[in-house]
């Protein structure tokens, strides 16, 4: 089973794997390195072996700094990625609390693999937008090669006065514009948080170690701020806590439901930002690059008949 692409479902899939193997009830360095030598014969991992060597699976760096004697949490404390840092953040509170680490991995689990659907459906969402964004730029450029088909001279035009560098300079500043507006606009699109929900299981799994309330909530806000995570939600553990208490239930099981809750509002804003992609494309392209094929297609062209003319 290959590796999949995005990083939400990457460490959806170690994680299972990982707390499959920490079920046995060996030792976590053990569970690491049948996991790294199983990653070393993935079908996705030579490939991107070979692209560059220096690319290797967090999975297997992370094994080996374990077999070093290193705790996982301060290894993946230094990653770029919210998703690997949530798993140490995961790590370092089951330590620190006591909780099930082989429950609380799987439930990890099943959140990150909602986290890559929404990533999938996030990039397949702007893959059309981000695809015209950069089609339409070359518009300018279609303009002076379709004047030279039809026999204008207007290379010429454009490299051969003041009018022509005028227009010249004129559409790549244009084109400059739009391709920075463009690029403004897919980031914007693109950003979403990382770890929607992700406070609240954390909660849930401290409260599974049955220490009080009171200190799972100091302890998961110091985890989150040492691994530089998202803190959103974290407000509304306390009342549904209180809830459950008074409700006589478990808290976990509200916990969860207001994180899954949180990860499907997250979902629902992205999808909505990627779809109000496409309609904010038409500003740079009404502003910035229709102007600009006229300048660099239609004017050289326009000119070129001009002087054809006259010197006829």
């Amino acid at each position: 089973m290959a590796v999949a692409r995005y990083p939400a479902e990457q460490v959806a899939v170690v994680v299972e794997r990982l707390a499959t193997l920490l079920a046995g009830g060996g030792p976590p360095a053990d569970a690491w390195a049948r996991l790294a030598a199983f990653t070393e014969h993935e079908p996705e991992s030579r490939p991107r072996r070979r692209r560059a060597a220096a690319t290797v699976p967090m999975e297997q760096r992370l094994a080996r700094a374990v077999a070093q004697g290193e705790d996982p949490a301060s290894f993946l404390r230094q990653d770029d990625h919210e998703a690997w840092r949530a798993l140490g953040a995961l790590w370092q509170l089951t330590e620190r609390t006591g909780a099930p680490l082989g429950a609380s991995l799987r439930q990890l689990a099943a959140g990150f693999r909602d986290l890559g659907a929404s990533e999938r459906e996030i990039a397949v969402a702007l893959a059309g937008p981000a695809a015209t964004a950069r089609l339409v730029m070359v518009l300018p450029f279609i303009g002076i090669a379709l004047g030279g088909v039809l026999g204008f001279d207007t290379f010429g035009v454009l490299f051969g006065g003041i009018v022509g560098w005028v227009l010249l300079a004129t559409g790549l500043l244009l084109l400059l514009a739009a391709w920075w507006w463009n690029r403004v606009l897919v980031r914007r699109a693109s950003r979403h948080p990382r770890t929607p929900g992700f406070g609240l299981d954390l909660v849930a799994t401290g409260m599974s170690s049955g220490n009080d309330a009171r200190q799972v909530l100091t302890e998961t806000a110091h985890t989150l701020r040492d691994f530089q995570l998202e803190r959103s939600g974290l407000e509304r553990a306390q009342p549904i806590i209180e809830l459950a208490a008074a409700a006589g239930v478990a808290a976990g099981e509200l916990l969860r439901g207001e994180a899954a809750l949180e990860r499907r509002q997250a979902r629902t804003e992205a999808a909505q930002s990627a779809a109000r992609l496409g309609t904010a494309l038409m500003l740079p392209l009404g502003a910035c690059i229709l102007p600009a094929f006229l300048a660099l297609g239609v004017a050289p062209v326009l000119i070129a008949v001009l002087q054809h003319s006259m010197a006829k």
